[in-house]
C-alpha cells in the first residue's frame, strides 16, 4: 500500500485579495454582534496575513507572542509592523524574540498592520495581554485544524463566488492547507516581483539561520 502524498498547493496574490474582502465583509457584519465572532474574523485575518507577508509555515505564526505584538504595535506609527515569534533565538540581542518586520500596508494593498490591530483589540476586550496571540477561551494556543477549517472555508467561498481565479476542478480542501500554503504563494509572488532566491531563502530558513 503506498501513501497518496500532496503537497498543498499556493495560493495566488490575487486570492489572498479576494479572501480578505471575504473576511472584511465578515468584519464589518460582526461589529453588531457578539465579540465571539469579531475574535474569530479577526484571528483568521491576522493569521492569514502574518502567514502570508512573513511567508511562514502554519505552525509557526501560532508562535505569535501577544505581550511582544501589544509593545511593538505600541512603538511603531509608520510604515511597518513588527511580528514577535516567542522563543529564545541567538542573534537576537538577548530578546525572547525572533522579530519579523512586514509592511503596514503592501504595495498590493493588502492592510496587515489594520488586522494586528484589530487582533490586538479583541483580545484586549477579552482581558488578554499576554501570551499566545492566537489562542482558544482558556487563552491556550489555539489548535491549527481550528484555524484551518476556517480558513478553508474562506477559500471555498471565493472558490464559489468568482468563478476562475482558483481552476473549477481543485478541490480547496484537498488541494489547500495552512501548513504550506501561504508559504508557497508568498514565495511565488516574490519570485514574480524579481526578489532572488538568496532573499526568498533567508527569510524562508529563517529557524536555520537562527540555529547557526
Amino acid at each position: 500500500m503506498g501513501k497518496d502524498v500532496r503537497q498543498d498547493w499556493d495560493i495566488p496574490l490575487p486570492v489572498m485579495h479576494e479572501v480578505m474582502k471575504v473576511l472584511e465583509v465578515e468584519w464589518q457584519g460582526a461589529e453588531n454582534e457578539d465579540g465571539q465572532q469579531k475574535e474569530l474574523v479577526a484571528s483568521i485575518g491576522a493569521y492569514s496575513l502574518i502567514a502570508f507577508g512573513g511567508s511562514f509555515r502554519g505552525s509557526e505564526v501560532f508562535l505569535t507572542d501577544l505581550q511582544g505584538l501589544c509593545k511593538y504595535l505600541g512603538e511603531l506609527n509608520g510604515d511597518h509592523v513588527i511580528i514577535p515569534l516567542l522563543g529564545r533565538f541567538k542573534g537576537e540581542l538577548h530578546s525572547r524574540y525572533h522579530l519579523s518586520p512586514l509592511a503596514a500596508e503592501t504595495s498590493s494593498g493588502l492592510k496587515i498592520g489594520l488586522w494586528i490591530e484589530r487582533l490586538v483589540d479583541v483580545r484586549e476586550k477579552e482581558g488578554r495581554i499576554q501570551g499566545p496571540a492566537f489562542c482558544d477561551k482558556a487563552g491556550r494556543i489555539a489548535k491549527a485544524q481550528d484555524n484551518e477549517k476556517a480558513i478553508m472555508e474562506r477559500l471555498q467561498t471565493v472558490h464559489n463566488l468568482v468563478p476562475g481565479l482558483i481552476p473549477g476542478d481543485i478541490e480547496v480542501t484537498e488541494h489547500f492547507g495552512i501548513s504550506r500554503s501561504f508559504r508557497c504563494g508568498a514565495t511565488s509572488t516574490a519570485r514574480t516581483r524579481g526578489v532572488g532566491d538568496k532573499h526568498i531563502q533567508l527569510i524562508n530558513r529563517w529557524r536555520k539561520f537562527e540555529n547557526a
